[in-house]
């Protein structure tokens, strides 16, 4: 027995390839830079999907035409005239209002059970609601002081029944507006938007969630300002130009020194880097030029935001890191173009072009200061965000195209 044991051993030495030697950790030499800013996913396709079928992505494009346009009418929902004894309008009448709310196209991620719905809305139909009953209310109140210090005493009942039905009608105009204000509330709660959530579910065979940003400005999403545009250029008297200038007139660029921001940034080492402070990013390593101390790396490492006394958080250290680690926080400029059917006159015309735009669309960093950015979808570039919608008038289509840039 011992002797094949040592048999076996010895065929098994002799087998093993004894060159391999132990090495230690090699120091780091070369500098590292910092790591590319990736945008999100959703900047770069409408749909974000992975399945091992890929027959669930065919109707994608169909599906995404149905769901906006299911979200646009869900958004344009309106009371019965006769439930707010209104008088009905017509569609070419409350198209071209401005008092709506206007949503831009959805963008998708989908999961394996869900799928997430991200929407950025401008409610502007809010404004104008709010402005509306609180001039209402001032006048109600005016009436009132007015009904109290005028004198009334030899109107007897009759005064006093006349004053009932003024003041009736104008709560009853009160009450319309306060309606319409709730059912615009309501569209954003959950009282309303499982409906829809039903609905759009039956497209996808699962649950659907919704992540709906309000916009304050309309100026930040591409989307929505040339939906806007197009709304208002469906009229029949309506200037191209001076409608494009109002939307950029909406736009405010930041005051930056255009010297040093268009001046290439020198290549430089970089020692505010974790990768760059240390020989290696073992933890061993690291610890050693800490003491053994992992409490004093992490200060190190986040900007001392816990302190040493009570471990209370610095909230504006805390935001300052995330703010800054975010690229194209700030506008950098806007373009508009409209193409089409524009003339005033009811006859098939030339096309008209017309051409607006505020600020650059260049890339600060690739095109200035020489760092390499990522493009999305290999040519599109990552701080410019496109839309186009077509609509028709009874001359003829037109479309509209809209760039918003980053910086």
């Amino acid at each position: 027995m011992n002797k094949s044991n040592n048999s076996n051993l010895y065929i098994f030495n002799k087998s093993m390839n004894n060159t391999l030697k132990v090495t230690s950790f090699k120091d780091r030499k070369n500098y590292l830079g910092s790591v590319k800013y990736f945008p999100t996913v959703s900047k770069e396709w409408k749909n974000t999907i992975y399945g091992f079928n890929s027959n669930s992505s065919i109707n994608l494009p169909i599906n995404d035409l149905n769901i906006n346009s299911l979200i646009q009418h869900y958004f344009n929902l309106r009371f019965f005239p006769k439930f707010i004894s209104r008088k009905y309008k017509p569609r070419w009448v409350r198209r071209p209002s401005m008092n709506k709310i206007f949503v831009s196209n959805a963008e998708i991620k989908h999961t394996n059970n869900k799928a997430i719905l991200t929407l950025y809305t401008y409610n502007r139909e809010k404004i104008a609601l709010l402005n509306k009953v609180k001039f209402l209310k001032k006048e109600f109140f005016k009436k009132i002081k007015f009904l109290i210090h005028k004198n009334t005493e030899y109107l007897g009942d009759i005064g006093n029944k006349t004053v009932k039905l003024l003041l009736l009608k104008e709560l009853k105009t009160l009450r319309k507006f306060k309606l319409r204000l709730n059912l615009n509330k309501y569209k954003f709660e959950e009282k309303l938007l499982y409906k829809l959530s039903n609905i759009i579910g039956l497209y996808f065979n699962k649950k659907v969630e919704f992540n709906i940003v309000n916009m304050k400005s309309l100026i930040l999403n591409s989307d929505l300002f040339t939906k806007i545009l197009s709304h208002k250029l469906w009229k029949k008297r309506i200037k191209t130009l001076e409608m494009m200038k109002f939307i950029l007139s909406k736009a405010i660029l930041p005051k930056v020194n255009r010297i040093i921001e268009k001046t290439p940034e020198v290549k430089s080492v970089n020692l505010n880097l974790i990768e760059n402070q240390y020989k290696n990013l073992h933890l061993t390593s690291v610890l050693t030029n800490n003491n053994n101390n992992f409490n004093l790396l992490l200060q190190e490492l986040y900007n001392n935001i816990i302190s040493n006394n009570n471990l209370e958080k610095d909230y504006n250290k805390m935001y300052n890191i995330l703010f800054n680690s975010i690229q194209y926080k700030n506008m950098g400029g806007i373009r508009l173009e409209v193409k089409g059917r524009l003339t005033p006159r009811y006859r098939a015309d030339r096309a008209v072009f017309k051409v607006k735009w505020k600020g650059s669309l260049k890339n600060v960093y690739s095109s200035y200061k020489g760092i390499s950015t990522v493009n999305m979808r290999g040519y599109l570039n990552s701080n410019v965000e496109y839309s186009m919608l077509t609509s028709k008038r009874r001359v003829g289509a037109f479309a509209v195209k809209g760039w918003i840039s980053g910086k």
